[in-house]
């Protein structure tokens, strides 16, 4: 069928350039040049339909060639230790959400280039797009905001968690550049539910709390032996992230992307999906676990 179609598209072709060349032909001498310019226009036209609707080799195409802007981030080097003051980590989560605001440009490009399957192409470029959006509004959200409440703790456990967000969205869109870059599919890398700040979570273990067998969440290696806690303020002292009110509740039950094992499509879905307050039972803590196993 391709084949016929590349027939039928070369017979039309000439067709319109051996009409518009009698017509040329036989134009008088002071409607010469109009006639010229026409069959130029004619054939010029027409190779470029072939090139789009054809399978027909005209010309040398030349390959595109993508690269992620460059310093690129080293992803394997870790954040520094907030140890509860979100002013710490301030500067490294601007700089990721930055870099991935100066590449979320290519994701678009991609999406019509890479040799990947259509649907997926947009979902990855969607996957930039989003996480760019999501992790810029992350970084200056808690400024803008200003106080939150008169309990300066709460404020600054809100900061922190949404400075990790944006550098774990930073990752989850830069992941999604790369695959559209090396035209492979997006695998998932989830972060460690007990401190996302840590390496990445390539260990499954149960959720504290959970009854055993029912719930998992990644770990990396060393939380997986004994969690060591991403701990925010509060008034009574510094807690784990994921037992805060000051945190997003989006996040922490969550765990950043790490209850549910997947690309990072939970989290841009839950970006996409829009701020929403807590509820007062997820707020209290008490309905925190039962969140938790529905979100899994």
């Amino acid at each position: 069928m391709k084949r016929t179609g590349d027939v039928l598209g070369l017979l039309a072709t000439a067709a319109a350039i051996t009409t518009t060349g009698w017509f040329a032909a036989t134009a008088d001498t002071g409607q010469r040049y109009e006639a010229g310019l026409v069959l130029g226009m004619s054939a010029a036209l027409s190779v470029a339909l072939l090139r789009r609707f054809t399978h027909l080799p005209l010309g040398r195409r030349r390959p595109y060639t993508f690269a992620l802007p460059l310093p690129a981030p080293d992803w394997a080097a870790p954040p520094p230790d907030p140890a509860g003051d979100p002013e710490a980590l301030r500067a490294h989560a601007e700089r990721r959400a930055e870099l991935l605001g100066d590449a979320s440009a290519l994701g678009d490009t991609l999406r019509h280039t890479c040799s990947l399957a259509p649907q997926l192409r947009a979902e990855l470029a969607s996957f930039a797009v989003t996480a760019s959006i999501q992790a810029s509004n992350s970084v200056i959200g808690p400024a803008r905001e200003g106080p939150r409440s008169p309990d300066p703790e709460y404020d600054a456990a809100h900061a922190l968690g949404e400075l990790v967000a944006a550098i774990e969205f930073s990752r989850i869109g830069m992941r999604a550049l790369q695959a559209l870059v090396t035209e492979e599919p997006l695998r998932p890398d989830p972060p460690c539910y007990f401190n996302p700040l840590h390496e990445r979570g390539h260990a499954r273990v149960a959720l504290p709390g959970a009854p055993e067998g029912t719930e998992e969440v990644a770990a990396c290696h060393g939380c997986a032996k004994g969690p060591e806690p991403l701990l925010v303020p509060s008034a009574a002292g510094p807690v784990p992230y994921y037992d805060s009110d000051a945190v997003d509740a989006r996040w922490r039950l969550l765990g950043y992307g790490a209850v549910a094992p997947d690309n990072g499509a939970t989290m841009i879905a839950t970006a996409l999906d829009g701020f929403r307050a807590p509820t007062a039972a997820a707020a209290s803590g008490g309905g925190a676990k039962k969140s938790r196993t529905k979100v899994s």
